[in-house]
């Protein structure tokens, strides 16, 4: 009988758990789990916890090999240790448990994948079960110093399944940069690097776009926080001129300015094979709308661009307005915070109606105003291919979102509608209510924090009961009251 308990048991686990770590990452935030995984440590792994005198769990080792459904270690690992830890400890302690358990993980996980690394859990044991790791496609190595550098680049050099490495805060140095490089020249199967707020100096840079000219591999990279300026963007732009299988580039707060976002516009123009660009938070100005309207007119490759936080202003709204009527392959355009204006807002509104590729519009945080609004809700009832739509912070008013109702009653291919943060009021709201009576393609519609009240609760509430397409409806923050649903 005992036999067959455990046999049944043995079974179950391997049904049901499988089914429960469908996201492994949340149960390594599990105190429980952390006790488990403890017990899993071997000799060599316990020694780098015995300077901290702690007491580890003394139970029988688990009968089934948890570490088996780990496909993903991050920072999730720190909360779980925390939450074991018995009382506050200092983080030399907790780095010291991460570092046993994720060399642990590589030396018994035959399904991990994703591994994310910082400087001060790394010592030579993690580094040889990494050599030994065959099942390893994307890592993350954060606040590492030079001297990490030939760990890494010994990884590198015997890892054949790497496809994704993101270094963040890295200290490399020239030297470990030229040492990265001449490895990354060897690897054949990375089609991803991030760099990640790493303030590489414009030598450093050089190397590192001579590198791409001449790469065939990375399809994506990511160059957050860099301060590139002026000159580091002129080289990468460069690059961009001569590399032919980057599609995506992501330039998120570089300091590029107004000029190195012409030296990049330019050489968009040229390029054949990007599809996607994130230049957002780059302080580019108005004045770079030409240039930027020239991508729209000559490349006919990119499918996705982020202008966000640019203060583009409501000319190089206009301007931008102007080419998109040209373009024929954008399907997302990201013009989040770019204080546009209501003129800029009726520019794009005018765009929309003769724009037929168009699926995903962010113009959130704009200052259209009631005008800008009632001139997109226009163009709304026109076009028939924008499938998303965030007009979220843009003071809208009773008049912006009345207008926006009726353009509901008449569009049926919008899915997705975000005007939170609009002043629309408990009115603005009932019209919004009556448009969902009619409306049947909305699946999500977000009106938080719209001053709705309970009357305006009370309307939405009604519409639900009629409308049977919508999936999801933000109603946070709107003083609803108990006769409005809270």
């Amino acid at each position: 009988m005992l036999l067959c308990n455990i046999f049944v048991n043995r079974q179950w686990c391997k049904i049901i758990i499988p089914i429960l770590w469908r996201e492994p990452t949340i149960h390594l935030k599990d105190a429980r789990l952390i006790r488990i995984f403890l017990l899993m440590l071997n000799a060599e792994e316990q020694a780098l916890l015995i300077p901290f005198k702690i007491s580890l769990p003394s139970h029988p080792k688990p009968l089934f090999e948890y570490t088996n459904y780990i496909t993903s270690v991050s920072n999730d690992l720190y909360d779980g240790i925390r939450k074991w830890l018995p009382y506050k400890t200092e983080n030399e302690l907790e780095n010291a448990i991460k570092c046993s358990l994720i060399a642990m993980f590589l030396r018994t996980s035959k399904n991990l994948r994703h591994l994310s690394l910082n400087g001060p859990i790394c010592n030579q044991i993690i580094f040889e079960n990494l050599y030994k790791k065959t099942t390893i496609t994307s890592m993350d190595l954060c606040e590492f110093k030079y001297k990490a550098i030939d760990g890494l680049v010994r990884f590198l050099n015997k890892n054949s399944t790497l496809t994704s490495l993101n270094l963040i805060s890295i200290q490399l140095e020239y030297e470990g940069v030229i040492t990265l490089i001449e490895n990354l020249y060897k690897n054949t199967v990375l089609n991803s690097l991030g760099l990640y707020n790493n303030q590489i100096s414009i030598e450093e840079l050089k190397i590192l776009a001579n590198f791409l000219c001449n790469n065939t591999t990375l399809t994506t990279l990511y160059f957050y926080r860099n301060n590139l300026g002026l000159e580091g963007v002129k080289a990468l732009a460069d690059t961009l001129c001569k590399n032919t299988t980057i599609t995506s580039l992501d330039l998120y707060e570089n300091n590029l300015g107004s000029e190195g976002g012409k030296a990049l516009a330019n050489a968009i123009c040229k390029n054949t094979t990007l599809t996607s660009l994130n230049i957002s938070h780059n302080d580019i100005g108005s004045g770079i709308g030409k240039a930027l309207a020239d991508v729209f007119c000559k490349n006919s490759t990119l499918t996705s661009l982020n202008l966000g936080w640019n203060d583009l202003g409501p000319e190089g709204g206009k301007t931008l307005a102007d080419a998109l009527c040209k373009n024929s392959t954008l399907t997302s355009l990201n013009f989040h915070s770019n204080n546009i204006g209501s003129e800029g807002g009726k520019a794009l509104a005018d765009a929309l109606c003769k724009n037929v590729t168009l699926t995903s519009l962010n113009l959130e945080n704009n200052n259209l105003g009631s005008k800008g609004g009632k001139a997109l809700a226009d163009a709304l009832c026109k076009n028939d291919t924008l499938t998303s739509l965030n007009l979220a912070t843009n003071n809208l008013g009773l008049e912006g979102g009345k207008a926006l109702a009726d353009a509901l009653c008449k569009n049926f291919t919008l899915t997705s509608l975000n005007l939170r943060y609009n002043n629309l009021g408990s009115e603005g709201g009932k019209a919004l209510a009556d448009s969902l009576c009619y409306n049947t393609s909305l699946t999500s519609l977000n009106l938080r924090s719209n001053e709705l009240e309970s009357e305006g609760g009370k309307a939405l509430a009604g519409a639900l009961c009629n409308n049977t397409t919508l999936t999801s409806l933000n109603l946070e923050n709107n003083n609803l009251g108990s006769e409005g649903g809270y």
